[in-house]
């Protein structure tokens, strides 16, 4: 039995009901029920008293239901209301309880089919054409519809074939479970049971074959008669045979009741197996990725523009994808201009030259007069300045003028940079002037985004302009009212002139307690000391000192200061009181010492705060440092600035553009759009999108590759015009920002253990930021996601799986992946290199790696039916990647999810052979053109399995091995059998990267 598979049982009783044996002859089944009496013996030595009876007993049958609890019913196939369903499977219901389609019924299972008749059956009828009138009459039990075509009904003694037991776990060595050994099956069924309760439902389908695009109702109705009649609210006769179906093989119409009701559409096309195995794999080529460019017709006085190729002067546009190998390969028409060919080349040609020389003259202008740029440009009959093309790119790469820089011609590496390809080429060009089209026709809208995103910018920039004039200010109060009292150097040579005026102290002495010393006095004075490094506050410092805070205070300031009563007298001797600090400080002039004061807090360098007590330290100041100490504490460079950090909330990428604050300049900032644009592209047109990509074939799978010229090009564009709105807008900005880095949609990505959202958008974006891009960076070659494998190699370029077809349409959710392929393995465990090459295997319980399976990066959507999903893999590596050579699938997987049954479409032309039991078709089934319309088995068809002849599918010979248990399928076939051969299990296809990609062409 294959590892984690279902389980089917044909049917399941509890209780009383496993005891009805024979037929039936009313309309309940009646079962013997035995009844012992035993009593005491009436004299001694004599036997007890004993008496046997068996009294026959009459069990609830489907006349004493008259309604279905709605908790009982677990799901429905298909859900209520979908319109898409697919028109070859089957209708179902399920029931929570293992038993409940036989709990009621009155028959006895069939010794031949092992079937059990239920006492519910699932109809299924079409609204257009109209099968059958909803009842009108209120006083019934059960709402009821008439059905008007009888044929629309399943046979009802086939019924026993539609119901089932669903169970997750293995419950024999088989997968449909026939009951021949049912005490061994009920035992193994209780321990699935007790190990996991939810685990086993119950089943009845319909066995309709349903028509694509119309409108059906399900109705779980009465398979009996007697409750078809206690439905209705009719007596149910005493002489009714409880096994008489509620319908006959007539052509008249029925009334039946139901218990539960739903309707679905179908949809117009059929199932995920159908859809995928209409995918081919096809090898695209040209003209896929590139349209006619005319190029020829001359512009002001430009030389006309000439190619190698013909039609003259005709270049190749290209587009969001190309044909891979077309940049390792490039053509006439990639090097019409001689970019590829090295080392002689004519690249730039004179048509190039020309242009370089007409989009440098918006430069010229501002230097010379236009008549002399004109003249230097080869257009002197033009007087007037003229309108430049754009120099794309020119802000973030800091470039004014193509082939030269600063007057002399640019060096060789970099004549072949991004901004020189971009700007003289036109098909980039182009490219780039799509993205200006899309910020003209949007500004309003990115221009209400930016401001928006610009927050408390505006404000941060009125405080720093108010903090260059608070600056100003206090440099001229500093200049004014401080600096001249500072002390000269050097000091005066003779003894008496060699105290310190130290009026700047006195004049500060308020600023002493909130202004630390330098770093550099202090680890002047720790290596003195030989201790770490603290600082100090200059107001603890003077405290500590022999000077302390008396000949500095306000009194003492204010008798002191010039113009007072005291000075006036002690004239001329009055000046000395400038140098009485440091006098003190020299020891030649004593002060009474302060009272203690509390411990302090001292801020330490490298080490733990720690209190130092108040108490006065007979140690000297330091005139000078101490006054040097406090003008730098005091410089308004110094205090607006730190203050001006403080006061200012920036986001992050904000508070990084201000840097240290080192300087008062006002921030320039820039929005971010991370909305991709290649959904802007697209609505100019496909062509404009991925030229020709309408010429890929219906139902078709292919690969493709990012045209990364075109994609940067592009983006270029977006950016440059961007910036030029910004300036006009009076953004405050300098145009070197990158708003726009998104190309494709990265949704697709999971975010990785711990990551961030801000990281995982930034791991995604498709550029870097344009002002890192290098000045010998080539256009092309910047793909953020894939940097090179080492310096100076070649950027791998992402492959993009392209589909056509229905088939993501209507199964947007299915699982698309690149998976890397290995030999198959033989029994002894050696690869078995013969046949083809398979999907290697997950290892149970280890991380996935990329080594073995790689999701899509992003995804696109072009209507109606194209799907793009790029995948982190390049052209050679998909052909022959790993140590093996032996390169990547990609895979197409159904989701598994709930459990579905039904028949594939038959194919044009003769039926497929049975190889395995999902190779069954409704043709085989349901013969006959058309067929009945139901899987019928009063048609006596017979399904064998063939031989089986696919001897390299690994997976189809596995699926043989269960399949061998089921020997036919035939009028007798067992409910489980049904079930198991109906069962639709998740389909996976993998195609070779190798399939899609066109045989390598050499290189230039």
């Amino acid at each position: 039995m294959s590892a984690n598979a279902y389980s089917f049982l044909p049917w399941l009783r509890t209780g009383l009901t496993t005891q009805i044996k024979g037929d039936v002859a009313g309309p309940r089944a009646t079962i013997g029920v035995g009844l012992r009496l035993t009593g005491d013996a009436l004299e001694k030595n004599k036997p007890a008293l004993r008496q046997d009876f068996t009294e026959p007993v009459k069990l609830y049958g489907p006349g004493d239901v008259v309604g279905v609890d709605p908790r009982a019913i677990s799901r429905t196939e298909p859900r209520p209301g979908i319109t898409n369903f697919e028109p070859n499977y089957l209708a179902h219901i399920e029931f929570y309880q293992e038993e409940f389609p036989w709990r009621y019924s009155p028959a006895k299972p069939d010794d031949t089919t092992k079937r059990l008749a239920p006492w519910l059956a699932l109809i299924v009828l079409s609204e257009n054409p109209v099968e059958f009138e909803d009842g009108l009459l209120p006083d019934k039990p059960l709402p009821f519809v008439t059905v008007k075509n009888s044929q629309a009904l399943q046979p009802p003694k086939e019924l026993g074939a539609w119901a089932h037991v669903h169970v997750n776990g293995e419950l024999d060595g088989r997968i449909a479970v026939d009951g021949e050994d049912m005490a061994r099956t009920l035992g193994n069924l209780g321990r699935v049971l007790r190990e996991a309760p939810d685990s086993a439902c119950s089943r009845v389908l319909c066995p309709r074959h349903l028509k694509p695009s119309t409108t059906y109702h399900a109705f779980l109705v009465p398979a009996f008669e007697a409750g078809r009649l206690a439905g209705l609210g009719e007596p149910v006769p005493e002489d009714l045979l409880a096994t008489k179906p509620s319908w006959g093989n007539g052509t008249g119409d029925v009334v039946l009741p139901y218990y539960h009701r739903w309707f679905f559409t179908t949809s117009a096309v059929g199932d995920f197996e159908y859809l995928v195995r209409l995918l081919k794999p096809y090898e695209a080529g040209d003209p896929v990725g590139r349209r006619d460019l005319d190029a020829h017709r001359k512009i002001y006085n430009l030389p006309e523009l000439t190619t190698p190729t013909q039609p003259y002067g005709v270049l190749k546009l290209g587009g969001a994808l190309q044909i891979p190998d077309t940049d390792d390969c490039p053509d006439q028409f990639e090097n019409w201009d001689g970019y590829h060919t090295k080392p002689v080349s004519p690249y730039p040609n004179q048509w190039q030259r020309a242009m370089a020389g007409f989009v440098n003259l918006a430069t010229a202008y501002q230097q010379k007069p236009s008549t002399v740029a004109n003249a230097e440009a080869a257009m002197a009959g033009e007087s007037d300045p003229v309108i430049t093309p754009p120099l794309y790119g020119c802000w973030p790469s800091l470039t004014r003028t193509l082939l030269t820089e600063d007057g002399k011609p640019v060096p060789p590496e970099q004549l072949r940079n991004w901004v020189h390809r971009l700007n003289l080429d036109p098909r980039h060009r182009a490219a780039a002037q799509f993205g200006t089209k899309v910020v003209q026709a949007r500004q309003e809208e990115f221009m209400a985004a930016a401001w928006n995103q610009l927050g408390d910018i505006q404000r941060a920039n009125a405080l720093i302009r108010a903090a260059l004039l608070g600056r100003q200010i206090g440099n001229a109060l500093h200049g004014k009212h401080v600096k001249p009292f500072a002390p000269k150097r050097p000091v005066a040579s003779s003894a008496e002139d060699q105290s310190v005026p130290a009026k700047v102290l006195a004049l500060t002495a308020p600023a002493h307690g909130r202004v630390v010393e330098r770093a550099a006095t202090a680890f002047a004075r720790a290596a003195a000391e030989g201790d770490k490094p603290e600082l100090f506050a200059v107001g603890y410092k003077v405290d500590r000192s022999r000077v302390a805070a008396a000949p500095m205070s306000a009194p003492m300031r204010r008798i002191t200061r010039p113009g007072s009563r005291l000075r006036k007298r002690l004239l001329p001797s009055g000046s000395q009181f400038d140098l009485l600090v440091d006098r003190i400080d020299r020891e030649e002039v004593f002060a009474a010492r302060p009272k203690g004061g509390p411990p302090v807090t001292i801020a330490s360098l490298g080490v733990p705060r720690r209190e130092v007590a108040a108490d006065p330290v007979d140690e000297q100041l330091g005139v000078i440092e101490t006054i040097d100490d406090m003008l730098d504490g005091l410089r308004a460079e110094k205090t607006v600035l730190e203050n001006l950090a403080a006061s200012m909330n920036l986001p992050e990428r904000l508070r990084i553009a201000m840097g240290d604050l080192d300087d008062l300049v006002e921030i320039l900032a820039y929005p971010v759009f991370d909305m991709p644009m290649y959904e802007e592209l697209l609505k100019f047109s496909v062509e404009t999108f991925v030229p020709n990509i309408g010429l890929l074939p219906e139902n078709s799978i292919t690969l493709l590759e990012n045209n990364r010229q075109f994609i940067e090009s592009y983006l270029i564009g977006l950016n440059h015009e961007m910036a030029r709105e910004l300036l006009w807008r009076e953004f405050p900005t300098d145009q070197r920002g990158t708003p726009f880095r998104q190309f494709w949609d990265p949704r697709p990505v999971v975010l990785e253990p711990g990551e961030s959202r801000e990281a995982w958008r930034e791991r995604l974006y498709d550029i870097p930021p344009l002002h890192r891009w290098t000045k010998t960076t080539k256009l092309g070659e910047n793909n953020h996601r894939r940097l090179p494998p080492e310096p100076g190699g070649k950027q791998g370029k992402d492959l993009v799986l392209v589909i056509r077809g229905e088939l993501l349409k209507k199964y947007p959710n299915v699982s698309i992946y690149a998976h890397k392929a290995v030999w198959p393995l033989k029994d002894d465990g050696t690869e078995d290199r013969s046949g083809e090459r398979t999907i290697a295997p997950i290892p149970a319980n280890v991380p996935l790696s990329d080594k073995l399976v790689r999701l899509p990066i992003y995804e696109a959507k072009v209507s109606p039916d194209l799907y793009l999903l790029g995948f982190p893999l390049g052209e050679d590596e998909a052909r022959r990647g790993g140590p093996d050579k032996l390169g990547w699938f990609f895979v197409i997987k159904e989701r598994p999810g709930d459990p579905r049954f039904g028949l594939d479409d038959p194919p044009p032309g003769a039926l497929p052979e049975v190889e395995v039991w999902n190779d069954v078709t409704w043709g085989h089934l349901d013969p006959g053109t058309p067929g009945s319309g139901f899987v019928r088995f009063d048609g006596g068809v017979v399904v064998h399995l063939d031989e089986l002849l696919e001897t390299e599918d690994r997976e189809k010979i596995r699926q043989r091995e269960d399949d061998e248990f089921i020997t036919e399928w035939a009028p007798g076939v067992s409910a489980a059998d049904v079930a198991y051969i109906l069962f639709q299990a998740p389909v996976l296809v993998a195609v070779h990267a190798q399939e899609m990609l066109r045989d390598e062409r050499p290189q230039p």
